[in-house]
């Protein structure tokens, strides 16, 4: 579903992969006219699975992460391909980019001569750790993000190695922190600034933003949260996802009141006035204790069951669904969340809506993620002025 919020807003974006082509989504799901530049043989995101029919060069990713935009192709490495580049930048709200720190500089597209060149211009760049310091430029994949990032070391069983946390979800943090970055950069340029700006966001950072239980936590008491296994963590509380008769259940119990609604679940309320656990203290020192009790009544119970009942009490409690399962939810399926679109290579696929609901704007349905090229003659020729004999000449010479 998209908008048209931000339908009077013009962005270049020059991403690949994951974090900046979420951002930009991100952005054109709320209506703003994303112009998708990308190589003339393709992004490498386009090869990313999974993939349907033995397509190669057109994952369920790339289609995913690019729905609402426009599509063109351009070789900034040839001079021609930097000034079509440039064109693009003229009359442009933003640019949006996740290469490697300096590679615009390289490029010929320096962000501070783009925005003295074009003063209404902010450029966003989305780097693995940022635009300067010793890291500006390592290496970096999920596993090194979540490691770095902090999110590894607390997650598993004690006496085991860490667990680096599934999919690219930090990669997905990031993004959001960049598209907030630009709607940041467009406010302060029409409040006060009257110009642009460069933002550098780091995908690192972003991760580590997020842990502020560990953080804020070891600053305050300097202790080092240790791998608890199926538990957040041992304290006055129980934060732990626990084995049912028909698969798993989430249960988050942290206040006297939650507690009493679960020992009020259990038809144990004697529990509450225990000496064990009648305090938040006391269930700290014998948390061993209490899990033993909660996890011998949870088994024998259905996870439907446990979520109805945990609702009635106020209790935090949650089945834990399988992606099938997410699909079908109830209160997703009422809300019609999940759009399905159309693509011309893919035919019919379902994905994630968007979460933000505007009183102010109808939704309409999304467009499907572009081609490679798919806008050359639109873009090139409407608004860049080309000929088609013009831009023939550029697709012979591999500049398009």
């Amino acid at each position: 579903m998209r908008y048209r919020a931000l339908s009077d807003v013009r962005v270049v974006d020059l991403t690949h992969f994951i974090a900046g082509s979420y951002a930009t989504k991100l952005l054109a799901d709320m209506g703003a006219d994303v112009i998708k530049v990308e190589p003339p043989w393709g992004e490498g995101g386009r090869k990313l699975g999974p993939h349907r029919a033995g397509n190669r060069d057109r994952g369920a990713l790339f289609a995913f992460l690019n729905l609402n935009k426009r599509g063109v192709t351009l070789n900034l490495k040839h001079d021609r391909g930097r000034e079509l580049a440039a064109g693009l930048l003229d009359g442009a709200d933003l640019l949006v980019e996740n290469f490697a720190p300096g590679t615009l500089a390289a490029l010929g597209l320096a962000p501070d001569e783009m925005i003295a060149k074009f003063p209404r211009l902010s450029i966003v760049s989305i780097s693995n750790f940022g635009q300067d310091g010793p890291e500006r430029d390592g290496k970096l994949n999920d596993l090194v993000l979540f490691a770095r990032g902090g999110w590894t070391f607390p997650v598993g069983e004690p006496d085991r190695e860490p667990l680096t946390p599934p999919d690219s979800l930090a990669q997905y943090v990031g993004a959001l922190y960049g598209a907030v970055a630009a709607m940041q950069a467009l406010a302060a340029r029409d409040l006060g600034l009257g110009h642009g700006q460069h933002i550098d966001v780091s995908i690192l950072e972003a991760t580590v933003a997020t842990m502020i239980y560990e953080t804020v936590t070891f600053q305050y008491t300097g202790i080092v949260r240790r791998r608890e296994g199926k538990r957040y963590a041992v304290g006055p509380f129980l934060i732990v996802t626990l084995k049912c008769k028909d698969g798993y259940a989430g249960l988050h119990c942290v206040t006297d009141k939650q507690f009493e609604g679960l020992c009020d679940l259990m038809s144990r309320r004697e529990l509450a006035s225990d000496p064990r656990f009648n305090t938040a203290l006391n269930r700290m020192l014998n948390n061993n204790a209490l899990l033993e009790i909660v996890e011998a009544f949870f088994i024998g119970r259905e996870r439907n069951w446990l979520y109805r009942e945990g609702q009635r009490r106020a209790i935090p409690l949650v089945p834990i669904p399988s992606v099938a399962e997410v699909l079908e939810w109830e209160q997703t399926k009422a809300r019609n969340y999940f759009e399905t679109i159309d693509d011309p290579v893919l035919g019919t696929i379902r994905v994630p809506g968007t979460p933000l609901r505007l009183t102010s704007h109808r939704g309409e349905a999304s467009r499907p993620a572009p081609q490679l090229g798919e806008h050359n003659r639109e873009i090139f020729g409407g608004r860049l002025g080309l000929s088609d004999s013009a831009i023939d000449a550029l697709e012979k010479a591999g500049t398009i």
